[in-house]
């Protein structure tokens, strides 16, 4: 996300201001912009520390243990906490960060607050101290504008910025607004956010960003056993968090040979696989360390997918906010027990078939030929279910980056658990996905077959 191009810091001016316009007719003849908000009975910060007791890390608000059960979210925000979630994660400022703020308060939820540090990706050269000093300078304005809010947890200081770098130079920068945040916000730690363990980098963050409180790592499902080891062989010597985790990615599969079709499609798990994924994660490599550091993470990702290789691969909930298995298995695994209400289950990817072959089969099919398709799913609560088959062209999107509608007149009636389609008529790769939707509870769940037009 972008930082904001304007920004309004004094907040007596804008105070005084609303008051004339308000005298004025009652009315404003010009907008005040929400960046100007003007701060309206919200209960002071709350103070957030880290003490190490026993051997033991612990994250504490107001003197209470807090343990992070958080999502990093794009939308939703509220609904999380319906789930037992207790944070959510931001990665940037943006147009919209006081209202998620507002809303995380209202929901009884904090935020890790994230700060955007440019990457060298961006084109961004940290040899250039005048830039690294005007990035600071904005940073600042940030966090004397949200310091005070009553839902912010900590600071998020860019999130995988080392991503592809070179320059060593970008951990100092980190530092140096890790520092400004001590001197101006006692109330709340720093953090940095990896896109890995690597004990390289871990080493240098100790070294060249002392400042810097307790360590985050994005971490995925073949990788996420080994962050504690690497933390230990790095001599890294305060808390972390997993500030994202899931199912294997998309760019993690050349380990798995067979979910990578001939012309280089990518198998997805089902709905119900994933969320086994997400439960077997959090409670063996992240919950099973509290006792080693980890004080909590965050699950990737809340909401909807709007960039990324395949837009169905990560998504706790889809744009209607329907929850997928996962979402429950989150629940469980933050509160001890399963929604009242849970989602349709398929089961594995034999569930879901297209002229009787199952994703990992290649399949490929001529123009305009004719085909069918299956889904086998069931209900743990014996609702009736409705189902949702959509075809589209690998790697299109919408305008906004989420999933598209769907290539409009292929399927003949897809309602219907069995269906028969056309192909498309143009040759290339495509991807049948069916939604299975329990529509009086709001829950959903999902298959993907990839196939490839002749």
């Amino acid at each position: 996300m972008k930082n904001l191009k304007t920004r309004i810091t004094n907040t007596a001016f804008c105070s005084l201001l609303i008051i004339m316009l308000c005298s004025c007719n009652d009315r404003y003849d010009y907008p005040i912009p929400e960046n100007s908000f003007v701060e309206t009975n919200l209960p002071p910060a709350v103070k957030v520390t880290l003490s190490k007791s026993g051997g033991s890390w612990q994250m504490f608000i107001k003197g209470s243990e807090f343990y992070v059960k958080g999502v990093a979210a794009n939308n939703f925000y509220s609904k999380a906490a319906d789930f037992g979630a207790n944070t959510i994660r931001t990665y940037g400022v943006a147009d919209n960060s006081r209202k998620i703020l507002d809303e995380a308060y209202a929901a009884g939820l904090y935020v890790n607050f994230g700060l955007y540090m440019k990457r060298e990706t961006d084109g961004f050269d940290y040899n250039n101290e005048a830039a690294v000093q005007q990035q600071l300078e904005q940073m600042k304005q940030d966090v004397v504008r949200f310091k005070d809010h009553p839902a912010l947890l900590c600071w998020s200081i860019g999130n995988e910025a080392e991503s592809s770098y070179t320059n060593t130079k970008l951990w100092s920068a980190i530092n140096d607004v890790a520092k400004y945040i001590h001197q101006v916000d006692p109330n709340h730690p720093t953090t940095v956010a990896l896109a890995n363990s690597d004990v390289t980098k871990v080493q240098l963050i100790a070294s060249m960003a002392p400042e810097i409180d307790f360590l985050s790592i994005n971490s995925y499902a073949p990788n996420v056993p080994s962050v504690r080891d690497n933390l230990n062989t790095a001599g890294w010597q305060k808390p972390y968090m997993i500030t994202e985790f899931g199912p294997r990615g998309t760019w993690q599969m050349s380990p798995e040979p067979t979910r990578v079709l001939s012309w280089g499609g990518l198998v997805e798990q089902t709905s119900t696989e994933k969320a086994a994924d997400y439960l077997q994660i959090y409670q063996n490599h992240i919950f099973a360390n509290k006792a080693n550091g980890c004080i909590g993470s965050f699950v990737f990702q809340w909401g909807y997918q709007t960039h990324g290789d395949v837009l169905t691969w990560f998504g706790l909930l889809d744009k209607k906010g329907y929850t997928f298995p996962a979402a429950d298995a989150m629940q469980y695994a933050w509160t001890g027990s399963y929604p009242a209400n849970r989602a349709p289950v398929i089961q594995d990817r034999n569930a879901v078939l297209m002229n009787g072959k199952k994703a990992e089969d290649n399949i490929k099919v001529d123009k305009s030929s004719t085909n069918t398709a299956s889904v086998v799913a069931t209900d743990p609560d014996g609702d009736p279910l409705t189902y949702s088959w959509m075809i589209m062209k690998e790697k299109t999107a919408s305008a906004d980056g989420s999933l598209p509608d769907g290539i409009a007149g292929l399927i003949t009636d897809n309602t219907l658990s069995n269906i028969s389609f056309k192909a498309p008529s143009e040759t290339g790769a495509y991807r049948l996905i069916v939604f299975v939707n329990d529509d009086a509870n709001k829950k959903v769940a999902s298959a993907v077959i990839p196939f490839y037009v002749n």
